[in-house]
């Protein structure tokens, strides 16, 4: 994992902001109880990690929120809850660090599609 990307964990009651620490564990970096105070959270950043990759877990994040980042996010990598439905909730850290997990490997090779309607002209 590398320092310009952040995992954000939605939980009931809080929003947990992962990723690297100063010693380069992947820790719980900040907690917010709210999408304007994970927004906030962004925001102090220090300029050297600007333009990072978030990796969100539970619910894909507000418009407001995800447009408030928009010059300094790179990249936006959802993970669904069933892709980590077998890690207990409880379990925050071991969720944000199996969401990054899958996230770099989506990033480095991204899901192949195809594109089945290529043969029909649809008018849109």
């Amino acid at each position: 994992m590398n320092d310009r990307l952040f995992t954000l964990v939605e939980r009931p009651s809080r929003l947990d902001v992962f990723g690297l620490d100063d010693d380069g564990r992947f820790a719980r970096l900040a907690r917010a109880n709210s999408w304007t105070g994970a927004r906030g959270l962004f925001g102090t950043l220090p300029t050297y990690r600007r333009h990072f990759t978030l990796v969100a877990t539970g619910s894909q994040p507000p418009e407001p929120f995800l447009r408030t980042l928009g010059p300094d996010l790179d990249r936006l990598v959802f993970v669904p809850d069933p892709w980590l439905a077998g890690i207990p909730r409880r379990r925050s850290r071991t969720r944000a660090r199996l969401a990054a997990r899958l996230a770099l490997a989506h990033l480095a090779a991204p899901i192949q599609s195809r594109d089945v309607f290529a043969d029909y002209d649809i008018p849109f």
